[in-house]
Parts: C-alpha cells; sequence; structure tokens
C-alpha cells in the first residue's frame, strides 16, 4: 500500500469527540494519517491512542503544541508527509471533505488554505463563508482554526507558531513570511466545514493567561505584519446552468460565434467567389 504523504493534526481533550464522528467516519476512505494532541492533565479514554497514528500527551496550546512537535518530539514528521492539515478540535468535516482538501491544495499548488464555512458556523470573518458558486478564492491570508499547509510553507511559518498562547495574529504574519503571495493562499468553497462552538468559547482559552488582542498587536509589530489582510486577490467560479448561468449563457453565445468563424474560414468563401469568376489568385508568402 502507499503510504500517506497527507497529515491531520489537532488538539484533543478529554471532550474532543469530532475527530471520530466526522473526520474519520469513513476509517477505509481516508488518504491521510492523523496525529492528536492531548492538551488536558488526564487522559478519561484509554483507548484514544490506538484510534489514531500518532498520538502526543503534550498538555500546551495549540500551536505551542504543534512547534514542539515538529521541532523537538517527532521532528522527522516534516520529511515524512508533503501536506499538513491543523484542525481545531471543534471543527466538522467528513473523512470525504479532508481528502478533497488534500487533493485541491495539491492540484493548485497552493500553500496555505482553508475550507470555507457553513453558514451556521460561528465566524470572527463572514468572507469565510461559503459562496457556493465558487471553487477556490485567492486570499490574502487564511484562520488559524483549520489551515492546511503545503511543508515548504509550513518549513518557512514554523518559526511563529511559539510566538504566543492564543495564537492570534498567527495568520498575518503567515503571508509576510511567505512574501505575500496573491495566488498561494485561499479558501475552498468546493469544501465546507463547520466552525461548531463561538470563537474564542474553547476550553484552551481559558486557561491563556494574557490577553488575546495585546498578544495580536505584539506579534503584528514584531513581524512588521499588514494586520488584517482578508482580501480576495481572484476567484475561479463553476459556470454551468446552475451556478453563475447570465455568464454561462455569455460564453455559450462565444462559442457558438466562434465556430461560426471557423466554419467560414474552413468554407473560404473568397477562394470560392473568385473561383466562380474565373480569376486566378496568386497567394503570396512574407
Amino acid at each position: 500500500m502507499k503510504p500517506n504523504r497527507n497529515l491531520v493534526v489537532a488538539p484533543c481533550g478529554n471532550a474532543s469527540t469530532l475527530f471520530s464522528t466526522h473526520w474519520l467516519n469513513n476509517p477505509a476512505a481516508k488518504e491521510f494519517d492523523t496525529c492528536l494532541l492531548f492538551y488536558h492533565a488526564e487522559i478519561n479514554d484509554a483507548s484514544l491512542p490506538q484510534q489514531v497514528e500518532y498520538f502526543y500527551h503534550l498538555k500546551d496550546f495549540k500551536y505551542k503544541m504543534l512547534h514542539a512537535l515538529l521541532t523537538t518530539v517527532a521532528p522527522q514528521l516534516l520529511d515524512k508527509y508533503d501536506y499538513f492539515y491543523f484542525i481545531d478540535d471543534d471543527i466538522a468535516l467528513s473523512t470525504a471533505d479532508i481528502n478533497r482538501m488534500f487533493e485541491l491544495s495539491r492540484t493548485f499548488n497552493m500553500s496555505i488554505t482553508q475550507a470555507s464555512l457553513s453558514h451556521n458556523s460561528f465566524c470572527s470573518w463572514p468572507i469565510f463563508k461559503n459562496k457556493p458558486d465558487c471553487m477556490l478564492r485567492y486570499m490574502g491570508q487564511v484562520e488559524v482554526m483549520a489551515p492546511l499547509f503545503s511543508q515548504e510553507a509550513l518549513r518557512k511559518c514554523l518559526v511563529s507558531f511559539n510566538e504566543n498562547k492564543s495564537s492570534w495574529g498567527l495568520d498575518s504574519v503567515w503571508p509576510k513570511l511567505l512574501g505575500y503571495p496573491q495566488n498561494k493562499l485561499g479558501v475552498f468553497d468546493a469544501v465546507v466545514m463547520e466552525h461548531t462552538r463561538p470563537v474564542g468559547g474553547g476550553e484552551l482559552y481559558k486557561k491563556i493567561k494574557a490577553d488575546p488582542y495585546e498578544e495580536w498587536e505584539a506579534i503584528i509589530q514584531k513581524y512588521d505584519a499588514i494586520k488584517n489582510n482578508f482580501v480576495e486577490y481572484g476567484r475561479l467560479e463553476f459556470v454551468n446552468p446552475t451556478h453563475n448561468p447570465a455568464v454561462f449563457r455569455l460564453y455559450k453565445m462565444r462559442e457558438r460565434m466562434s465556430k461560426f468563424r471557423q466554419r467560414v474560414q474552413d468554407y473560404d468563401v473568397m477562394s470560392r467567389v473568385y473561383n466562380r469568376l474565373g480569376v486566378k489568385v496568386v497567394r503570396t508568402h512574407v
């Protein structure tokens, strides 16, 4: 069997259930390995480590655990996998959704991506709510709650993971570290995730002693990054009778005109007229 080159890494506590009910709802079809980073002091379910490929009891905040994992605990994972999906434990995605995110990110050669948000999701930035007529929107930045990194982008951005506890501002720093590309970060509207808890309502947020807003400002200043680069640079849209029907009809009209012009050229009307008139046409080539 060909080894998976995709890895899902997520924080996990005693109340975390979505990884088993959603992410791994079809284990036979999954095209990724799963790594859980446990943050509670005690593990209530002793069988938890056996449900995934990797399990580490690191008892810290999400991005600090990720930094420790990939720099100290298991740095070999950076070489083993091509794409890394860092999903919060309150994000609902199916096995098929996760497979598709990896497939689309690889196909479009993206650096950092995320799925779009369902319209019933708790959200900070409405720009990430799903747009059903789109497949992909190229963005200035994505969010920290569920980014999917290429290995190359992760190596460049990993240094920032250890900057603060709240993770606020990390998503503004990543585009700066990548040189602010306009075609490498994006949201895939072809995949929809649900953020099931209020923003800032997770257990780890309750343990943060510092003010997240102060951490946000501090990291922005340190890296001299654009604070909110939530801009859209371009998009790939579905164009068919259901999605964007007016544009679809315009394209079909242009297609018919193009075919008509081609038929006229192929028929070579003027040569036929000259032939009927008995006029000899001498073609010259420059």
